[in-house]
C-alpha cells in the first residue's frame, strides 16, 4: 500500500517544529498560529508571554476582522525549532500590505518600508525577497512588524519560506531570470512589431500587437516578483502601484483591439467598444484617486475580466466553426492566454501558489504564437499550407 505524504508541518501556539525537516531539500512555509499583537508595534525585547494572542498566518487583515478593514499596524513573532545541521539558512519573504520590518534573534533581517502608526509615520514600499543568515542555534525567534494605511489590504496574504540558502536563492536566481527573459523577450517582439507597422505594412493589428507585448513587458517589472523595485528600492510605491493596474487595463484594451481586428466578423461592436471604454474609465479612475480607493475595486475588476475572457472566448469558437484561415494558430494561443491568465489570478487570489517560470514560458509561448501569425499574414515568413496563412479579408475584411 503506498505511503501518505507526510504532512506539512505547522506552527501551534507561536512554534513551529522543522526538527525533522531536511531545510537543504525542502522550502517550508511558516505557516500557522503566530503570536499576535493587534496595534503593537513592538521589537524583539518587548515579546512577552502576558496578554498575548494567537492568529494564523497567512492572512489578511481584511479576512481576519469582521469590519473587512484592511488599515491598521501589528507585530508578530514565531519560535522555529531547526535541525543545528543547516548553518546557512534563508527566508523567501513575499509582498507584504504594504510595510514590513522583521527580525531573526534580535537582528534586523529585512525591511521593506516603514512601519508607522499612521499614514504620516508609514513608508509602503513591495519588493519580495530572499535574505540569507547565518545559523548559529536551534532556535529562530521571528519577530515581524506590518503597518498598512495605503492599500485596501492589510497583512500578508502569501507564505514566507524557510529554506537552506543555497536551495532559496536558487529558487530565487530561477525566478527573477525567467522574469527578466520574459520581459526582454516580450520588449523585443514588441519593438519588431513596432517597426513592422511603422515603416512596412500598417495595419491595426501590427499596431495592437506591439502595443500588447510592450505593455506586458512593463507589467512584468511591476507585479509578482516586482523585479523593477529589486533594482530601484526607492522608487515611490504610490507610482509604481498605478503602473501595475494601468498595464493590466491597457493590455486587456489592447487585446480586445487586437482580437476585434483578427476576427472582425466575429465580433460585436457595442460589446467590443464597451469593453475598451470600461478599462479606459478604471485607468482614468486609477490616476486620480488615492491608491486605498481604488484597490478596493480590484475584486469587481477580476469579475469584469470573467465577462471579457467568456466574450473572447465565444469570438474564438465562433471564428473556429466559421472555419477562418489561420483560425488555429491564434485559437491555440489565445485559448492558452485565458488559462494563463486565470491561473495568474487564483494565484493572486491565493488558490494557487505562484509559479514565475509557469507564467513566464505561458506567456512568451502566447505572444510568440500570435507573432507567428503576424508573421505569415506579412508575408515576412512563407507557409507550405496556404490555409495557415490569413488573408486580408480574414484579418480585417473591408476596414484598416
Amino acid at each position: 500500500m503506498a505511503q501518505k505524504a507526510a504532512a506539512v508541518p505547522e506552527a501551534k501556539d507561536g512554534i513551529l517544529d522543522l526538527r525533522n525537516i531536511d531545510l537543504n531539500t525542502n522550502r517550508q512555509p511558516l505557516n500557522g498560529q503566530w503570536y499576535t499583537f493587534d496595534s503593537q508595534l513592538l521589537v524583539p525585547e518587548d515579546i512577552v508571554a502576558n496578554g498575548r494572542g494567537f492568529s494564523k498566518l497567512p492572512n489578511t487583515w481584511n479576512e481576519l476582522r469582521s469590519s473587512g478593514e484592511g488599515s491598521g499596524y501589528a507585530t508578530y513573532a514565531l519560535y522555529v525549532l531547526v535541525s543545528p545541521g543547516v548553518k546557512s539558512l534563508a527566508l523567501e519573504i513575499p509582498q507584504v500590505y504594504s510595510s514590513y520590518t522583521l527580525w531573526i534573534n534580535h537582528d534586523i533581517l529585512a525591511t521593506n518600508g516603514k512601519p508607522g502608526e499612521s499614514e504620516e509615520t508609514s513608508v509602503p514600499q513591495w519588493m519580495p525577497q530572499t535574505i540569507t543568515f547565518d545559523n548559529p542555534r536551534d532556535t529562530l525567534k521571528i519577530v515581524l512588524q506590518i503597518a498598512n494605511f495605503h492599500h485596501f489590504k492589510g497583512g500578508i496574504k502569501d507564505p514566507i519560506y524557510i529554506g537552506s540558502s543555497e536551495l532559496l536563492q536558487g529558487n530565487r536566481s530561477l525566478a527573477v531570470g525567467s522574469n527578466l527573459l520574459e520581459s526582454i523577450l516580450l520588449a523585443l517582439l514588441g519593438f519588431a512589431f513596432l517597426v513592422v507597422y511603422l515603416l512596412m505594412k500598417k495595419k491595426k493589428a501590427t499596431m495592437y500587437f506591439a502595443l500588447l507585448c510592450l505593455t506586458w513587458a512593463l507589467r512584468v517589472g511591476f507585479s509578482n516578483l516586482y523585479i523593477f523595485i529589486s533594482y530601484m528600492p526607492d522608487f515611490d510605491w504610490n507610482i509604481m502601484i498605478r503602473i501595475e493596474y494601468l498595464t493590466l487595463f491597457l493590455t486587456m484594451i489592447w487585446a480586445i483591439l487586437f482580437l476585434g481586428r483578427v476576427f472582425l466578423k466575429e465580433t460585436n461592436k457595442f460589446i467590443k467598444y464597451t469593453l475598451v471604454g470600461a478599462n479606459i474609465i478604471f485607468s482614468i479612475y486609477t490616476l486620480f484617486v488615492p491608491a486605498k480607493i481604488f484597490t478596493s475595486w480590484l475584486t469587481v475588476y477580476l469579475s469584469f475580466c470573467g465577462i471579457l475572457l467568456v466574450y473572447a472566448i465565444i469570438i474564438i469558437l465562433r471564428a473556429w466553426i466559421n472555419q477562418r484561415a489561420g483560425s488555429t494558430y491564434l485559437t491555440v494561443s489565445f485559448l492558452l492566454g485565458i488559462f494563463i491568465f486565470t491561473y495568474d489570478v487564483f494565484a493572486y487570489e491565493g488558490l494557487f501558489s505562484y509559479n514565475p517560470v509557469i507564467f513566464s514560458i505561458g506567456y512568451v509561448t502566447i505572444f510568440s504564437l500570435m507573432g507567428v501569425v503576424l508573421l505569415l499574414y506579412l508575408d515576412i515568413i512563407k507557409s507550405k499550407k496556404s490555409l495557415s496563412v490569413l488573408t486580408y479579408k480574414d484579418l480585417y475584411g473591408t476596414e484598416d
